[in-house]
């Protein structure tokens, strides 16, 4: 029988996490014996749309082409504008390769996979922030067939949460039983699913919490049935298991608002109903480093004077903000570039928001009601690392790696497809495969 593929990503998972999950049955079922990285450097900023584009093309994010998790926009209309579609990737990726390998393949709540032409089963991330679409027809809408429908219908008793606005509800239990159900229905060879219980964990509680703990133990049960489903048809044995994430979280005590300090420059002018009114300069948040664009960025006058004001904001050391990068320099370090003509970096305790009527800067504490309490976009060296486990008959059980990046993560699975990238920026760890 030909071997399978099956990457879960869970969202924000570091190293730390894998020392609790080997006492839990499912996870130590599959990853006791494992090839391993044990560190993963990220890509900046760390946020969860561009690092996945990066795990599935090998490249970063200036060459893939996804910088942040939304398109750049300098107006509030209260709507969350995720990319969806997969046509504003601009290079090859592990789709790509898995259809050059003649693989059957699959999508569930993987990141921009939206009418992706070499995804036979896409239900692709989506999070029903316009209550005017049908749940159906917008999974539709994004490529899903009637396969993948069928999976979502056996499902769908699970989102009700989100349509009752239950505190704490997440996607996870759907997406999952989504999985399941497509494994169980095509057996796809390729399959690539996106969890994010324990990002919205960390977020919510803290980096490390007992409400992360009570989420461990819920991806072990979603384990559980996946094995179960794979088991009920018979392609367990089979199947390359691949257990990886994007990047981690900081726990964070104050936010800082960049274009409220831009107003404050003379850069953006709010006008009396709280819109923007005109800009010069204008700060696209990243969660905890933010992207500066100029309304033009030939202008050799406004980019003098943008810089030098940021670089002031940076002197003053009481807004958190630790460096600003230059395009050219963030391309260089980080392989980042964009539209944007600058990148603000944060320490490890500062987040970011867009906002621009209000203080700029809030000292949040360590307050036991805040909503939310840890994020990510940072520097990709600091703080816990993403991880990369492996086992099956493509991985060396035992192979362990001290590091490595995430753009190394697609041309290694390409590599299990017997393919390679050919945009990749990273390369295969051949010392992880048999």
């Amino acid at each position: 029988m030909k071997e399978k593929l099956f990457v879960l990503s869970m969202d924000a998972m570091v190293r730390e996490d894998v020392a609790y999950m080997l006492t839990k049955p499912n996870f130590r079922r599959i990853m006791e014996k494992r090839a391993e990285v044990d560190k993963v450097l990220s890509v900046f900023p760390s946020i969860t749309y561009p690092a996945h584009t990066t795990l599935t093309t090998g490249c970063y994010p200036g060459k893939h082409g996804i910088y942040n998790n939304v398109p750049f926009k300098d107006y509030d209309d209260n709507k969350k504008h995720w990319y969806r579609f997969s046509k504003v990737i601009r290079v090859d990726d592990l789709f790509n390769a898995a259809k050059r390998a003649g693989c059957t393949t699959a999508s569930v709540y993987w990141p921009i996979t939206g009418c992706h032409p070499d995804i036979d089963y896409i239900i692709n991330e989506y999070f029903f922030f316009y209550p005017e679409e049908d749940t159906i027809e917008a999974f539709r809408s994004m490529g899903a067939n009637e396969a993948a429908v069928q999976a979502i219908e056996e499902n769908r008793h699970l989102i009700e949460g989100r349509r009752q606005k239950k505190p704490g509800f997440t996607y996870d239990s759907f997406l999952m039983g989504c999985a399941c159900s497509l494994i169980r229905n095509v057996q796809p060879d390729v399959m690539l699913v996106h969890n994010c219980i324990l990002d919205s964990a960390r977020h919510r509680y803290g980096v490390f919490s007992e409400g992360l703990r009570r989420a461990l133990d819920e991806m072990d049960e979603q384990l559980g049935d996946v094995i179960d489903a794979m088991e009920t048809v018979g392609v367990y044995e089979q199947t390359n298991f691949v257990i990886l994430s994007d990047h981690g979280q900081l726990d964070y005590e104050k936010r800082v608002r960049p274009n409220v300090l831009l107003a404050q420059g003379g850069f953006l002018e709010v006008a009396p109903d709280g819109s923007v009114y005109d800009w010069q300069a204008f700060a696209q948040n990243n969660a905890m480093s933010a992207s500066i664009y100029l309304r033009d960025p030939a202008n050799k006058k406004l980019y003098d004077d943008v810089y030098a004001y940021l670089q002031k904001l940076v002197a003053e050391e009481k807004w958190g903000f630790t460096r600003v990068y230059t395009t050219e320099e963030v391309k260089e370090k980080y392989g980042t570039y964009g539209p944007f003509s600058f990148m603000l970096a944060t320490d490890e305790k500062t987040a970011v928001s867009e906002l621009w009527t209000t203080e700029a800067i809030e000292i949040l504490g360590a307050d036991e009601q805040r909503p939310l309490k840890g994020t990510h976009g940072y520097e990709p060296e600091l703080g816990p690392q993403p991880i990369f486990l492996a086992h099956g008959p493509a991985f060396k059980d035992g192979a362990a790696l001290e590091n490595a990046k995430l753009v190394d993560i697609a041309p290694t699975l390409a590599a299990v497809l017997g393919q390679t990238l050919t945009d990749a920026e990273g390369h295969c760890l051949t010392e992880l495969l048999c």
